[in-house]
């Protein structure tokens, strides 16, 4: 159940990664961190926990224990200091979505049962999530904690009773992030051939919205990917199949 027993909001991630350096020491980037963002988090347990799951997400790293830094670049880093949190808070969302199994799981509650305008009890989604890991505090801690950062992501607000939130909308995604969700896809899948319909219908991409899809694949062809269609659907095939060269080719695509 490990990386979401606390809440993440957008602004956050964004402001660790104002404040990254390159080759820096992991513990003065933690040092830094835990007195400038956050702050409306109760106490600094509290903001300790939520930055160490900013850290493992967000933000890349080497070495191990005291002499771990950060790397000389960061995709993250560099596409959050080119666009503002709003615009940035899909592909956060979708990366932390796609690379953790609670968030998944939690994901596909609403999946099943909600669309924008709906009303969602925490306590449906306590019953949901512990019916598939068990009635441990870790469980309802994380679904408590999935509903708070999907809050501070603006998908859900207070609803009118306590202990309940209302499905206000999905996020829209600019042209600028969407290498960044692809990306954070390929992570998570390793295949350098990517069925559109698959890739719509991932859970990765459940709040985040879908109507111009096919125009942000096309606005990225063919620089950093080919699209084609085939009988049996339509696919886009990376042009790099590494890390490094994906990489590149979206630092490339950023603003100089």
């Amino acid at each position: 159940m490990i990386g979401l027993d606390f809440p993440i909001a957008p602004e956050w991630i964004y402001d660790v990664h104002a404040l990254w350096k390159p080759e820096q020491p992991i513990t003065e980037l933690v040092q830094r961190a835990l007195g400038y963002t956050m702050q409306e988090l109760g106490g600094t347990r509290s903001r300790q926990h939520s930055l160490t799951i900013i850290l493992r997400y967000f933000v890349g790293t080497e070495g191990g224990g005291k002499f771990r830094v950060t790397l000389p670049t960061d995709i993250w880093v560099a596409y959050s200091r080119a666009h503002p949190p709003s615009v940035m808070a899909p592909a956060y969302l979708a990366h932390l979505i796609a690379h953790n199994e609670v968030a998944q799981a939690l994901t596909g509650f609403f999946r099943l049962r909600h669309e924008p305008g709906d009303v969602v009890t925490t306590g449906d989604l306590r019953r949901a999530v512990i019916a598939r890991y068990g009635e441990r505090k870790v469980v309802t801690n994380a679904a408590s904690a999935f509903l708070r950062t999907l809050q501070r992501f603006h998908v859900l607000e207070d609803g009118a009773k306590a202990g309940t939130y209302r499905f206000v909308s999905l996020l829209p995604v600019e042209p600028e992030v969407f290498p960044l969700v692809v990306w954070s896809w390929w992570q998570a899948h390793s295949e350098p051939q990517i069925d559109l319909e698959a890739f719509e219908d991932d859970p990765a991409l459940t709040f985040l919205g879908k109507e111009h899809l096919d125009g942000l694949w096309e606005a990225h062809q063919p620089a950093l990917w080919n699209l084609e269609a085939r009988i049996e659907g339509r696919r886009a095939t990376l042009r790099y199949a590494d890390r490094v060269g994906f990489e590149g080719a979206m630092l490339d695509r950023l603003p100089p």
